[in-house]
């Protein structure tokens, strides 16, 4: 969940951007995209059915699968919006591929951001897998100040 959380604040903070306001959803829902492409399936695959779906899922982690993926998921948007759709998206996305590949992985690296050109596993080990859980305290009261800085700028109830 801190995991999660981490990448939702990624998302979130970037989209406080002033041009960005407006597609925050869009945009927390790429940063949040990667995981659920994944866990979630590797979760209800593994538990329900006994079956290991990690190899087959972890390419939901490379920006060319990842480019596809909110490609099709503005194509759900309304004609008029699917470029700004597709562009949020994919930059969650693209912020929470960043932020997976500077971590510490144990054992060797899960990532493979050059898929499906090559198979190259890569991180940068600048932080810990579970240094999300040490930051959560930080995390929260940033998101929650963001969140009233701007709904009092925008004069906005929501």
């Amino acid at each position: 969940m801190p995991d999660l959380f981490a990448h939702f604040t990624s998302g979130y903070l970037i989209s406080r951007y002033p041009h960005l306001r407006g597609l925050t959803a869009l945009i927390v829902l790429g940063a949040v995209l990667p995981d659920l492409l994944t866990r979630v399936p590797e979760i209800f695959f593994d538990r329900f059915l006994g079956l290991n779906v990690y190899h087959a899922v972890e390419i939901f982690h490379s920006p060319t699968v990842l480019f596809l993926v909110a490609f099709a998921l503005s194509l759900l948007m309304d004609r008029s919006l699917r470029f700004q759709a597709f562009s949020s998206i994919f930059l969650g996305s693209l912020v929470h591929v960043v932020l997976d590949l500077m971590q510490i992985q144990f054992g060797e690296s899960v990532y493979m951001p050059y898929f499906p050109f090559s198979f190259v596993k890569i991180e940068f080990g600048f932080f810990h897998f579970n240094a999300s859980i040490a930051i959560f305290p930080l995390l929260l009261p940033l998101v929650t100040i963001a969140f009233l800085v701007s709904r009092h700028a925008s004069k906005d109830p929501l």
